[in-house]
C-alpha cells in the first residue's frame, strides 16, 4: 500500500496548488525515495490515530537547513489532516487530526528541493484493535485476524443509542488439528479510556475448515476506545 501511495503523492505534488501563496510546489521526481544523509528524517514512519484524537510527529533536516521550508501533502485528505504547527531551526512539528477511518500516506518534503522527501503511513481507526498472532484458546484449532472495518451504526431508536459503529471482523482458520471438535470460538472485549471492560462479545464459527475465512459483525459501544481478542502468540 505504501508504494502505491508514494506514486500517488508524487503525482499530487506535481499539480499541488495549495502552497502557491508561499511557493509553487515543484514536481517530485517519479522515482523519489525516502531521503537519507542530508535529507529529512521523521520521528516515525508509522502512526495509528483513533477517532477524535490528535497527535504529532517531527521532521528534522540537516544543520543549517531552514525547517520552515518543509511542507506536506496527504494522499487521502478524507482520512486525516496534517498541519505544520511549529518550526525551530532545522526541526519542524506537524499535527495530525483524525477525520475518518482508513489508511493513508503523508509526504513531508522540502519546498526548495522536493527530492528531499520522507513518507509517513497513518492508520486512522475508530478504535485501537489488539489481536495476538493466534486467536482462540484451543492451541490445536485457532484462527488469525485478516482484517476489520467499521461502518456507522444506523439504528436510531432510543434503545439502541449505546452503539456508534458496526465492526466487521474477518478471521481465517490457520490450524484445524483437533478433529473431534469442528467449531472455533473466542471472546473479544471492548474497553473504555480508563481501561475498564464495557462489553464482551463472542467470535465464533462452526464447520471449521482450514484456510477458510469467517466473518463476525459486532456492535461497538459509544465509549469504546480499544478492542482486544483472546489468543496466544
Amino acid at each position: 500500500m505504501k508504494l502505491r501511495f508514494k506514486k500517488f503523492i508524487c503525482s499530487a505534488l506535481a499539480v499541488a496548488t495549495i502552497f502557491t501563496s508561499v511557493c509553487a510546489a515543484p514536481q517530485i521526481p517519479a522515482m523519489a525515495k525516502e531521503s537519507i544523509g542530508n535529507g529529512v528524517i521523521l520521528s516515525t514512519d508509522n502512526i495509528t490515530i483513533t477517532e477524535g484524537a490528535t497527535t504529532t510527529f517531527t521532521a528534522v533536516m540537516a544543520e543549517g537547513f531552514d525547517a520552515s521550508r518543509l511542507t506536506c501533502v496527504v494522499a487521502d485528505a478524507n482520512v486525516v489532516t496534517v498541519t505544520p504547527i511549529a518550526y525551530a531551526a532545522n526541526a519542524a512539528a506537524f499535527q495530525i487530526d483524525y477525520k475518518n477511518a482508513g489508511t493513508t500516506v503523508v509526504a513531508v518534503y522540502n519546498m526548495d528541493n522536493p527530492a528531499i522527501v520522507a513518507y509517513l503511513t497513518i492508520n486512522a481507526s475508530a478504535l485501537i484493535v489488539d489481536a495476538p498472532a493466534k486467536l482462540g484458546t484451543n492451541r490445536k484449532n485457532y484462527c488469525k485476524l485478516v482484517g476489520y472495518s467499521f461502518e456507522p451504526y444506523d439504528f436510531t431508536y432510543t434503545n439502541f443509542n449505546d452503539f456508534k459503529y458496526i465492526m466487521t471482523v474477518n478471521y481465517q482458520c490457520v490450524a484445524y488439528d483437533d478433529k473431534d471438535y469442528n467449531k472455533w470460538g473466542c471472546y473479544g472485549y471492548f474497553y473504555d479510556a480508563a481501561g475498564n471492560v464495557i462489553s464482551k462479545t463472542h467470535l465464533f464459527c462452526n464447520s471449521l475448515s482450514k484456510n477458510r475465512i469467517y466473518k463476525t459483525e459486532l456492535n461497538v459501544p459509544v465509549n469504546a476506545v480499544r478492542f482486544s481478542i483472546e489468543g496466544f502468540n
